[in-house]
């Protein structure tokens, strides 16, 4: 699913990169700005004006830039899906599961019929039933 980045963007695909997240380092900087922060503003507004004007001007020179902001979501999202999957696994599944024992539910247990657990398959219906198997 991988796919490969080219060298240069064109002037669309840049502007579909620098302009939304352009804006939303500019969006962080006014929400860090009026929690009264100093530091945040002062590097997040710089980088966001830097990628809106150069989506505006220079579209199809965001390649590298756009490189490295995937190569860091690649990298975020290999630390955070396991997590969040984790957290799913034992918050979600684990308590559902135990509940469900405690009251008696086990998909996995079958009870035998005339002291066997085999199901009997139904009758075949011959060669109009390799139509539609599943």
């Amino acid at each position: 699913m991988e796919a490969r980045i080219t060298a240069g963007l064109t002037a669309a695909e840049g502007r579909r990169f620098g302009f939304p997240v352009g804006g939303a380092f500019l969006l962080l900087s006014s929400i860090s700005a009026w929690r009264g922060h100093i530091i945040a503003p002062r590097l997040l507004a710089p980088i966001g004006l830097l990628l809106v004007l150069a989506g505006v001007f220079i579209p199809g020179h965001l390649g590298p830039v756009y490189r490295a902001w995937m190569g860091l979501a690649k990298v975020l999202s290999s630390v955070t899906t396991p997590i969040f999957l984790g957290v799913v696994y034992f918050l979600v599944l684990t308590p559902m599961a135990i509940i469900r024992r405690r009251i008696g539910g086990n998909p996995m247990r079958h009870t035998a019929r005339d002291d066997s657990y085999w199901v009997v398959p139904p009758a075949s219906r011959g060669a109009e039933g390799m139509e539609h198997q599943f």
